[in-house]
């Protein structure tokens, strides 16, 4: 999976942004996800979904043909949003400028703006009211409504698949945001992440789940060591499958 966030201030123009570039991904044949952040509280709607989620419920579910609307009560951090997202081919994430381990694009009114959005891992600047001068930035400046098709193409060869999000410290970038600049400069890729070239992977109830190094080896340790003492099983296997139902 590829992404991209989505960066600005508020009114700048990312949903306009994000919402343009859906149908020129999907006519691309992509499967897209997008996940959107926001600061405030999410206003429900005032139809029955919404009623029977404030009255408490834990989990609704609303189903029509072809759609499903879902509330559900969780607090999900950036790592598990990005682990479940994996099936897809393209993810757009809306804001999360300050913790996404992947490319972003800016978008941003004036120059101002675009100086305060910027960063090491800023691929481009989406201009959406003055005209931004590039040579300031060394980066490309789109404009929103004459660049679309030339921003989804610039988009697709610079993103790449998002870091963990975990930090856990491992790798000798000593974050997720560190060795993700480094990925956008060619100096690391992926397998130099220890999360995600672990060859020891977890799914509960169908999810992922990303293991750093010092749980993986007990992971491996205490398996290992358990079926050494089986009878019938190798003395040293290379590898070791294993599922567990309740």
């Amino acid at each position: 999976m590829r992404a991209i966030a989505i960066i600005g201030f508020k009114d700048s123009g990312k949903t306009v942004l994000a919402e343009r570039m859906i149908p020129l991904l999907k006519a691309k044949n992509m499967k897209v996800a997008v996940v959107k952040h926001v600061h405030e509280e999410i206003s429900l709607p005032e139809k029955d979904s919404g009623r029977l989620f404030r009255a408490g419920a834990d989990l609704v579910l609303t189903v029509s043909k072809g759609v499903i609307e879902e509330y559900r009560r969780y607090d999900a951090k950036l790592w598990e949003i990005i682990s479940s997202l994996k099936s897809y081919d393209f993810a757009i994430f809306e804001g999360f400028k300050s913790e996404f381990p992947g490319v972003r694009i800016a978008v941003a009114r004036d120059a101002e703006e675009a100086k305060q959005l910027v960063s090491p891992l800023t691929i481009a600047i989406v201009s959406t009211r003055e005209k931004i001068d590039g040579e300031n930035f060394k980066i490309p400046v789109f404009d929103l409504d004459r660049d679309l098709e030339k921003i989804v193409d610039y988009v697709l060869e610079k993103a790449f698949e998002p870091l963990p999000a975990l930090n856990c410290g491992f790798c000798k970038y000593g974050n997720c945001m560190s060795m993700a600049e480094a990925i956008l400069r060619g100096e690391a890729t992926h397998r130099d992440c220890t999360v995600l070239s672990s060859k020891v992977k977890l799914r509960v109830d169908g999810k992922s789940i990303e293991l750093n190094p010092f749980v993986q080896d007990v992971f491996r340790n205490v398996v290992y060591a358990l079926v050494s003492t089986l009878k019938g099983a190798p003395t040293n296997p290379s590898s070791v499958e294993l599922r567990v139902e309740r």
